[in-house]
């Protein structure tokens, strides 16, 4: 290795100057430089929601049912979960792609099954995928289970608008990356009208200071992101779970009344507005 984590070829950060420069690093922001983060739209879109949700159902504790979803699952929480169900039965997408499948799944599956009738076809691109979904699950048509960067591109040229693409990823931009491949080889491609969501993301604000000093997790996506959207009049925000619940807390638990009592949130929601 030529240049050890900490030094300023490294992508690792040094874990000194980090701490040394915390108040700074941490400090919440209000602006994402070079975007409109639309903020009285997320809140008119937190209204639309509110019908949408009040079925909402679900255990906190995993149910005897494998395949069913819960909030103490550790991974996809609260209010992520809650504003995917709302967004699904406000939006009526016809097609769903999924790329980096768990939790998130069962809930599109059980709005599927249940709401929809499972009109909507879902797609799970996964290569690693939980035994509830090698089993298959009543609600998702089909497992492919493959990286995103080995996937056919057709899958997703197939989206229209209206339609979802929700990518959970490994949240790490370097050589071969399925961020890369979806930065630069999916989006730019995808159609006027597409959503798409990205999870763990915490702009305006840094990724979380125990992340980064106590886990030292070196996660590089929400960078890209924020460099994608910069003055890019062809996407706009639509939700932005960490800053909503952060800032608005209590617009954001008058219609998600679980938060954050059970947990919070990291989704990012965009949609495709102009261009292709």
């Amino acid at each position: 290795m030529i240049f050890p984590p900490g030094h300023y070829h490294s992508p690792i950060p040094d874990r000194a100057d980090l701490i040394q420069r915390q108040d700074r690093i941490w400090a919440l922001r209000e602006e994402l430089a070079g975007v409109d983060m639309r903020v009285s739209a997320q809140l008119d879109l937190l209204e639309r929601l509110r019908p949408q949700v009040a079925s909402i159902d679900y255990p906190v504790e995993a149910p005897a049912a494998s395949d069913c979803y819960f909030y103490g699952n550790g991974m996809f929480p609260v209010l992520d979960a809650e504003f995917l169900y709302g967004a699904l039965c406000l939006w009526q997408p016809r097609r769903v792609v999924e790329v980096g499948s768990g939790y998130s799944s069962l809930v599109m599956a059980d709005v599927n099954r249940r709401l929809f009738g499972n009109a909507i076809d879902i797609t799970c691109v996964e290569p690693y995928p939980r035994d509830f979904l090698r089993s298959g699950v009543d609600g998702i048509t089909r497992l492919v289970p493959s990286r995103l960067e080995e996937t056919d591109p057709a899958l997703f040229a197939q989206l229209e608008a209206g339609d979802l693409l929700f990518i959970d990823s490994s949240h790490v931009s370097k050589a071969g990356s399925d961020v890369n491949y979806l930065f630069f080889e999916i989006l730019p491609r995808l159609k006027q009208g597409v959503h798409v969501h990205l999870h763990d993301i915490f702009l305006p604000d840094e990724y979380p200071k125990a992340w980064v000093l106590d886990e030292e997790r070196s996660w590089t996506e929400q960078y890209l992101l924020h460099a994608f959207l910069m003055n890019n009049p062809q996407w706009q925000v639509n939700w932005m779970a960490h800053y909503m619940l952060s800032r608005h807390r209590a617009a954001v638990s008058s219609v998600f009344p679980r938060c954050p009592a059970l947990g919070a949130g990291g989704s990012f929601w965009m949609q495709r507005v102009g261009g292709a």
